[in-house]
């Protein structure tokens, strides 16, 4: 009998072999044997074919629960409803690079039908990409065998339990997948030496490239946000910056590639950076996949053996891009840069040159780990001040280009005495933002240096009349931010320039993208992305400088104030046993009541509590629950009786004489029901009571009270079972009007104020939307 993964196996097996023949039969071809070319078409068809019965065998045994493979056994269950099913094959390493390796198939179409006369080589450098996840597949196979078959898998994380988990991975991994197109076309470019077609082949899929990974980043964020319940959606994490790297020089690429199409410089620099766009990815999937950062990050995964494959395939590619670059530097073509301050190339340059440097600045720190282990025994991590410190200054100078772009033109502009005009006024600014703001204001020697580049580069721009005119209502938009930010509390000088310059960057690109909206749509999606870009800056500062927190404790059915809203805490939805078991937490609001659902429950999978935050959004703000810990505060009050125990209470004699219990629940309390036989002495009177407590299987054991109404003298007493306490033989009740129930337990909640945080959202939906825009712009001119 063929074993259940036996058909994966040899779909892995087939891809690596036609992998291999179709990236030999298009070297051929490249080389001058073009009937070759004829065998790497069909054999790359095969290839496609092999990855796709394995992705969807492994779909198969996922979905047929199929606990023999060790894959299927730890990343699923019998209970997982269908998305997260789909979501549980890319919830492991084994799952992300059979997913990746299918996108790479499908994507290498794009060279064989775009390709032009890269296509041959660019499909043998394909194929070469191919073989780093076949290598790696074969070695961590998605369908070995597992050591001991279950009944049930363990389950997947329930932190990805998420509709946005479903959704983010794939993402990415196009995102990653893309990447080796441009770079497969760049580096035939240097093969063939021929640049004649290289943008036009390479531009649409670096949008693309950017594009998604941009979706996977912002996905991402919003997920941890909105799940893991610390509040914030970017924390430097190296891991995270492991996929943001590639995001901010694809950005790079696609305006260095705009300033070669326009006047041919910058080919050198565009074509090494489009190699280390994807460079990064595969430098990435090391920093994430090798366990170097497992003391680092929460999301780094642990060493499975494949650190060797990473490191190889990483040397692979680096020594392949500098062997074939080197000898063509000097036949390399390249139109002298125009630096006119003025100009649109200079801009462009400029805007390519910050985007490429802030992102080899966090590949630094996100390294540091790695460095720091290589020259000593005691290996660190930057922490999140470190990149804050560069990474706010360089927003600002970036500001000030997205204001200046969108109104500078190609026609040439100097002035007639740079001396007399320009000099001055940067001797003026610096002289205010070293002399006023660093020495007497003690603003800090970073803000001198930022404000006289930001304040004097836009004061230069000034010199030119038709750039002033354009800019005059974002310099009003300008002043009347930092205005507002004042008047609101804002004191940190630097934050006010941030403040101020985010918001001359919005409106300069607003006017134009309104402009363009109603003439030629499909050429305002660099401005769109622009004015994206500027809305998050601003609701990136304001959710994070100056989100604030307070902790509330709150007593079952009592209520506590915290930011102008009432919270009362009114019990479980079930127990802290059952999955995504709900707090049931009541917000009042003057006559508004609104019913909170954060979620706490114990995860056996992570051996460890489960929290997940209740949002209340509003376009100002977000008030963000976020439950900390349940605290049992004792038998909550009542009677408790022990087994043959008398106990006086009033007028009464209440002895416990031991439980009867009936159902079934196969060794727990599932399916049970427990009635508890209590004696009442009234005088000369004897009752006999029987409480009862009912337990319904729902997996974490939903419990039902229900309790008898007995008459004792002239009142009725209702008594119900609290709590069922069988290691000390007793039972503990309640007795409205003879005893005086506490709360049984007390909610710790972090509640915050993350303000202009549905900025980051918006600004990140319209950033993408422009990229989406100019990529059908560049693809209609492909």
């Amino acid at each position: 009998m063929m074993e259940s993964g036996a058909v994966g196996h040899l779909a892995i097996l087939v891809a690596l072999v036609f992998n291999i023949l179709a990236g030999i039969a298009y070297l051929a071809a490249a080389r001058g044997k073009s009937s070759y070319e004829y065998l790497g078409r069909y054999s790359y068809h095969i290839f496609t074919g092999a990855v796709t019965i394995g992705v969807i065998y492994l779909f198969y045994l996922f979905f047929s629960h199929d606990f023999s493979m060790d894959y299927v056994a730890r990343y699923s269950d019998r209970a997982l409803p269908f998305f997260y099913l789909l979501s549980a094959f890319w919830g492991g390493q084994e799952g992300t690079y059979l997913l990746w390796l299918f996108f790479n198939a499908l994507f290498g179409y794009i060279i064989i039908r775009r390709g032009g006369q890269y296509r041959n080589y660019a499909m043998a450098i394909f194929a070469l990409v191919n073989m780093f996840l076949l290598t790696l597949l074969v070695k961590l196979s998605p369908f070995a065998a597992a050591p001991v078959v279950l009944a049930d898998g363990l389950g997947l994380n329930p932190l990805l339990q998420d509709p946005w988990m479903v959704i983010h991975p794939p993402v990415i991994f196009v995102g990653y997948s893309m990447a080796a197109v441009p770079f497969a076309i760049a580096m035939t470019a240097l093969i063939l030496n021929d640049y004649s077609e290289w943008i036009k082949r390479t531009f649409p899929w670096m949008v693309i490239t950017s594009l998604m990974l941009a979706a996977g980043n912002i996905l991402g964020g919003y997920w941890a946000y909105k799940t893991l319940g610390w509040g914030g959606f970017w924390a430097w994490d190296p891991v995270e910056n492991s996929s943001l790297i590639p995001w901010f020089v694809s950005l790079a690429v696609i305006h260095g590639l705009l300033v070669e199409r326009r006047s041919g410089a910058l080919r050198k620099t565009n074509l090494l950076m489009t190699a280390f766009t994807f460079w990064l990815v595969v430098y990435g999937t090391f920093l994430t996949r090798s366990g170097v950062l497992s003391d680092f990050s929460v999301h780094s995964f642990i060493d499975l053996g494949i650190n060797n494959y990473l490191v190889g395939f990483l040397i692979l590619y680096f020594v392949m891009t500098v062997a074939l670059f080197i000898p063509r530097i000097k036949s390399l073509k390249s139109v002298p840069l125009d630096y006119n301050f003025w100009g649109r190339e200079f801009i462009l340059f400029a805007g390519t040159m910050l985007l490429f440097i802030f992102s080899l600045i966090v590949l630094f720190w996100s390294s540091l780990p790695i460095l720091t282990a290589l020259v000593g025994s005691d290996p660190r991590a930057a922490d999140v001040s470190t990149y804050n410190s560069f990474a706010l200054p360089l927003a600002v100078i970036y500001c000030l280009l997205l204001a200046a772009s969108p109104f500078s033109k190609r026609q040439p502009f100097s002035l007639a005495n740079w001396t007399k005009t320009a000099l001055p006024i940067l001797s003026g600014v610096a002289l205010l933002g070293f002399g006023l703001f660093y020495i007497v204001l003690d603003a800090g020697f970073v803000f001198g240096c930022i404000f006289t580049a930001a304040i004097g580069g836009l004061l230069i721009y000034f010199l030119k009349p038709e750039m002033f005119r354009a800019l005059v209502p974002g310099i009003v938009a300008f002043v009347v931010a930092i205005i507002v930010a004042w008047v609101i509390g804002v004191r940190d000088y630097m934050y006010l320039l941030y403040l101020g310059m985010a918001a001359l960057a919005i409106v300069s690109n607003l006017i134009v993208v309104a402009r363009l909206a109603s003439t030629d749509w499909k050429k305002m999606g660099g401005q769109l992305a622009h004015l994206g870009f500027g809305i998050m800056l601003i609701g990136t500062l304001g959710a994070t400088a100056y989100s604030t927190n307070e902790k509330a404790v709150l007593k079952r059915g009592e209520s506590v104030e915290t930011y102008g809203l009432v919270l009362s805490y009114q019990g479980m939805e079930y127990d802290l046993q059952y999955p995504h078991n709900e707090l049931i937490l009541m917000i009042s609001d003057g006559d508004d009541i609104e019913d909170a659902r954060p979620e706490l429950y114990y995860d056996k999978r992570s051996d460890g509590l489960m929290r997940q935050p209740y949002i209340r959004r509003s376009l100002l703000h977000d008030i963000y629950f976020s439950p900390e810990q349940l605290r049992e505060l004792g038998d909550g009050g009542g009677l408790t009786l022990r087994e043959g125990h008398p106990v006086g209470l009033g007028d009464f004699v209440f002895t416990f004489q031991g439980f009867e219990m009936s159902g079934h629940g196969g060794g727990g309390m599932d399916g049970m029901t427990v009635a508890a036989n209590i004696e009442i002495r009234e005088g000369d009177s004897v009752y006999m009571v029987q409480p009862i407590s009912s337990s319904h299987g729902m997996g974490g054991g939903q419990t039902e009270m229900t309790a008898n109404v007995t008459t004792f003298g002239a009142q009725q007493y209702e008594m119900l079972i609290k709590k069922i306490l069988v290691d000390r033989g007793a039972v503990s009740l309640s007795i409205p009007g003879l005893t005086e129930d506490s709360p049984p337990d007390e909610l710790v909640i972090d509640v915050s104020k993350k303000p202009l945080i549905s900025l980051v959202w918006g600004g990140t939906t319209i950033l993408m939307l422009g990229v989406l825009i100019g990529f059908i712009r560049r693809r209609r001119e492909l």
